[in-house]
């Protein structure tokens, strides 16, 4: 840890590949994505009660659950890093009872508040997040010739960005990826995770290129551009936007593995790890949580960071 920064761990699990985190709106809930496997033991969602710590698996059965927003309407969006992944959107989630199972085969579920988007295209869902209005979703395909795909969430239609069309409609969600290449969309290395700034503008984590993107998506023709790019920062995984400090946090996917902050200026180092992937970073207040993750049977962890408090001399 940077000096001046502290960490506490919260929770540690084996096995269970805590991924990206968000917020309920209130407060009281953190949800974490495990990318796991699929199967009906498989963890896909945990959820922790931030007042009592006690916390649940509120979902197995998904494969290699990743990306995963809190959407403008309250409800939960959980996306697969798979090629034929889905968006999963559970409504309520703090009301859901706990140990929810899916059948993504059957495309069914245990309860009614857990239900596939398919209109919301199959591709490595891990890059989300929406608009400030509510109106769209932005997703990113997790791939090496990956595309940008907006949803409208009233309309239930999904387009792919075209450097030069601007978007263009998906009329086959079932066969994003394909239909995307017959359309010649825009492709991008690998994008991780995507964040919607103050200004509706959205960053974009493209881990192939060391590079943090942004769209623009208020003009008639959206565009995109680099945001960020310097040569400490190699594999940018999850990005989270810090209000209060009006900080960019980005984890970098490298080895050791980085947490980083951008102020604008500076792009300084706040933790980094040998042995673990950073991952999930999010931000509650003054408060930074991280995941460590690990493989082969080794202990996970979820950390809490926070400022070393600063004395002050007597007057």
């Amino acid at each position: 840890m940077q000096t001046g920064w502290q960490a506490r761990s919260l929770a540690a699990w084996r096995d269970h590949h805590p991924d990206m985190m968000v917020f309920s709106k209130d407060g009281k809930w953190l949800y974490i994505s495990c990318e796991t496997s699929g199967g009906m033991l498989s963890p896909s969602l945990i959820a922790i009660n931030m007042k009592t710590n006690q916390q649940h698996i509120l979902l197995f059965g998904l494969t290699r659950a990743d990306g995963l927003k809190m959407s403008p309407d309250g409800s939960l969006w959980l996306g697969e890093e798979t090629p034929d992944g889905l968006i999963w959107r559970i409504t309520e989630p703090d009301k859901l009872p706990p140990e929810q199972r899916v059948d993504r085969q059957q495309l069914q579920s245990s309860h009614p508040a857990i239900l596939p988007l398919l209109h919301a295209g199959r591709f490595s869902h891990e890059g989300l997040t929406f608009s400030q209005d509510g109106r769209f979703a932005y997703m990113a395909d997790e791939w090496k010739e990956g595309c940008i795909y907006r949803y409208d969430m009233q309309a239930r239609k999904l387009s792919v960005l075209h450097k030069r069309k601007g978007w263009v409609a998906i009329r086959e969600p079932n066969n994003a990826r394909i239909e995307a290449a017959k359309l010649h969309a825009q492709y991008f290395n690998r994008i991780e995770d995507m964040e919607t700034l103050p200004d509706g503008r959205v960053l974009l984590a493209e881990t192939g290129t060391g590079k943090v993107l942004v769209l623009d998506d208020s003009a008639n023709k959206p565009s995109v551009k680099t945001w960020l790019e310097h040569e400490n920062l190699i594999h940018p995984d999850n990005l989270a936007w810090d209000e209060k400090r009006a900080w960019l946090w980005i984890t970098d996917d490298d080895k050791p593995s980085y947490l980083w902050a951008w102020d604008g200026k500076e792009l300084r180092e706040i933790a980094h790890d040998d042995g673990a992937e950073i991952t999930g970073v999010t931000i509650h207040g003054d408060d930074v949580y991280i995941n460590l993750q690990r493989s082969l049977n080794r202990p996970e962890i979820l950390l809490h960071l926070y400022k070393q408090p600063t004395n002050t001399p007597e007057s």
